[in-house]
């Protein structure tokens, strides 16, 4: 995150993008997001070669799913919340602020980079 998000509206015109590899369930098509276990380089080449497993297997629900495959890097976080009032429709309470949250979650935890626009200021001599 280049800049300070205050409100929901400050994260409308921000782009996620996704920091991990990814599979899907074959029964559900729900989203396993595969976070390694050890992101410090000089812990990763030490320990990763004696471990059976390399990766956390985080399972997401239907909504997780479908917000993590839609963080590609090209869509707003508005463009998201669309999306999901397309899919889920006028029975999803709340869904820029459901968003919102989420999406700050993943960021804070590093699953995704929250790209936004960097506010201009104003031009010398002009305030708004």
């Amino acid at each position: 995150m280049k800049r300070k998000l205050k409100t929901y509206a400050d994260l409308m015109p921000c782009i996620p993008v996704r920091n991990f590899e990814w599979e899907e369930e074959d029964e559900s098509g729900r989203v396993i997001i595969l976070r390694p276990k050890y992101l410090f380089k000089p812990v990763k080449q030490v320990i990763e070669p004696l471990l059976k497993n390399k990766f956390f297997r985080i399972k997401l629900d239907e909504l997780g799913s479908l917000i993590w495959r839609n963080c590609d890097g090209q869509k707003t976080v508005e463009e998201l919340a669309r999306i999901l009032i397309e899919k889920f429709g006028p029975e999803f309470k709340e869904p820029y602020q459901r968003l919102a949250k989420f999406i700050m979650h993943l960021g804070k935890d590093k699953f995704i980079e929250i790209n936004c626009p960097v506010a201009e200021d104003p031009p010398e001599g002009k305030t708004g």
